[in-house]
């Protein structure tokens, strides 16, 4: 049977580092082919050639038996080959209808007609059970409900293969759910999908096959009924991992911090929770539960109208935060890229930039301290750089996150808070994070990890919170049941007291 889409020996090279090397990939009609890696494996290199991002060097790429040869994007797409890029491209001040049909919309006499345009969005909307109108305005969505945006304007090209990259990076565990099922429909309707994620528990709910590349070259394929996690968690590294998270405390610590009755609008109200040192906590929702919301309020970077924190039996009053920061309170936040990086400055500057009083000499910052600082942090964090003088922005994702680590551990907290700390890296640099987070808490620090990954919250914390609509529903230790959490988040707040 001839395959769908079929690579042969890719190659590509950016100046002297080889991206691919004789790369190979086939992905068969009615079929979800995952395609996984650590960073730099040569996933992204692969799709942005298929999409026509990239030329190639060598190699050919069929399309139903036919050699193509896409020169940019436009041609790909016409060729029927869609792509969803992990860094999204929609129009932030056009609607959700006029993004998901861009350069398509419907017209008569070359005027656009709307009420068809937002009929037909509304559809797709609809199809996949997204609670959008069509004349919702972009900048005003969040951020998992740009990526549906997203992958909704590319279902709607009707192509032939879907390439999606990374697509639930920024979605919870039921928008994910809502994902899978609606590309389990377009699988069953003859589109091919090539599905290129970290998380391998989606991948082996949904993955009819996984292919594995290590170092821009291909390692293998397996049908997704005839291996296992630890299987491709081999392939991708090259070395046996015995365990993924590590050993949880053993014993709770005393309290680090009180957070009570704190309340903002209908962000979130009536919060308490408490802090304890030597433990990991895990705060779980669905996106808007009031998780990131609650600790930005706590760091001073978000507001909130009434409550207080208490911190080794000392009332706080943190406006900002540099307030947090005096007060051994680090906030690692959810966008890397937007707020935790400033990804055009060096690795140095962006160590030292949370510790700017200890870097500085009698009048003026002091280049040695700043150096000596990142070079410790580098080492101490095994971030994978060759000079601590490269800007960040040009690291892998799992390395940027470090930084970002990195940054917040210079400033030597009591407190760390890490919001989506995993998001978008791979399995190797998890497993690094969860340790260095882990260590963090050993040596008597605490720690707060907001995440929308049920896996990682339960494999990670000694104890989870449960927030849904700005409330607490639940607070869980011991041995933690998936389903408990999952019960927990669906429960309404005013239920809390029959549970």
């Amino acid at each position: 049977m001839t395959p769908l889409l079929e690579v042969r020996d890719l190659t590509k090279a950016f100046g002297s580092t080889i991206a691919l090397r004789r790369a190979r990939f086939v992905l068969q009609r009615n079929e979800i082919h995952a395609l996984v890696g650590e960073n730099g494996a040569g996933k992204s290199t692969l799709i942005k050639i298929l999409s026509g991002v990239h030329d190639r060097d060598e190699g050919r790429i069929f399309l139903e038996g036919k050699e193509i040869a896409p020169a940019n994007p436009r041609e790909a797409r016409g060729l029927g080959i869609s792509t969803v890029f992990q860094e999204l491209s929609l129009c932030q001040n056009m609607t959700v209808a006029e993004n998901i049909f861009v350069n398509r919309e419907p017209t008569l006499f070359g005027l656009v007609r709307r009420k068809e345009l937002e009929r037909s969005a509304g559809e797709y909307l609809r199809s996949f059970s997204v609670q959008l109108r069509p004349d919702d305005i972009v900048s005003n969505l969040t951020v998992a409900q740009r990526q549906i945006v997203e992958i909704v304007k590319a279902v709607s090209a009707k192509a032939r293969v879907l390439i999606l990259d990374e697509p639930t990076s920024s979605l919870d565990d039921p928008e994910a759910q809502r994902l899978i099922e609606l590309l389990t429909t377009l699988k069953q309707n003859g589109t091919g999908i090539l599905y290129v994620s970290h998380k391998l528990n989606e991948i082996f709910q949904l993955a009819d096959a996984i292919t594995v590349f290590r170092d821009g070259e291909y390692i293998t394929t397996k049908r997704r009924t005839e291996t296992t996690p630890d299987d491709i968690i081999r392939s991708m590294v090259g070395r046996e991992i015995s365990q993924v998270y590590p050993q949880k405390a053993t014993r709770a610590g005393g309290e680090k911090l009180v957070v009570k009755d704190f309340s903002y609008r209908k962000k979130f109200s009536g919060i308490s929770l408490t802090i304890r040192k030597g433990e990991i906590l895990g705060l779980a929702g669905l996106t808007g539960a009031g998780r990131s919301e609650v600790m930005q309020a706590l760091f001073g970077y978000g507001a909130k109208e009434s409550g207080e924190a208490v911190m080794d039996g000392r009332r706080l009053s943190i406006e900002s935060p540099a307030g947090a920061i005096r007060e051994k309170i680090m906030y690692a936040p959810e966008d890397r890229k937007e707020q935790g990086l400033f990804l055009e400055h060096s690795i140095t500057m962006n160590v030292g930039a949370a510790c700017l009083r200890e870097c500085s000499g009698k009048v003026l910052m002091s280049s040695a301290k700043e150096t000596d600082l990142a070079k410790h942090m580098v080492e101490a964090l095994s971030i994978k750089v060759g000079t601590i003088e490269k800007e960040a922005g040009s690291l892998s994702g799992g390395n940027q996150q470090k930084v970002v680590l990195a940054k917040c551990l210079a400033a030597r907290p009591d407190i760390l808070i890490v919001d989506e700390p995993t998001r978008g890296i791979d399995i190797g640099s998890k497993i690094e994070i969860y340790s260095l987070l882990r260590d963090f808490a050993e040596r008597g620090g605490a720690v707060v990890v907001v995440s929308s990954e049920l896996s990682e919250i339960i494999g990670l914390s000694d104890r989870v919170i449960v927030f849904r609509a700005g409330k607490i529903t639940g607070e869980l230790t011991g041995t933690i049941a998936e389903k408990a959490v999952v019960d927990l988040m669906f429960m309404h707040p005013e239920e809390k007291g029959a549970a």
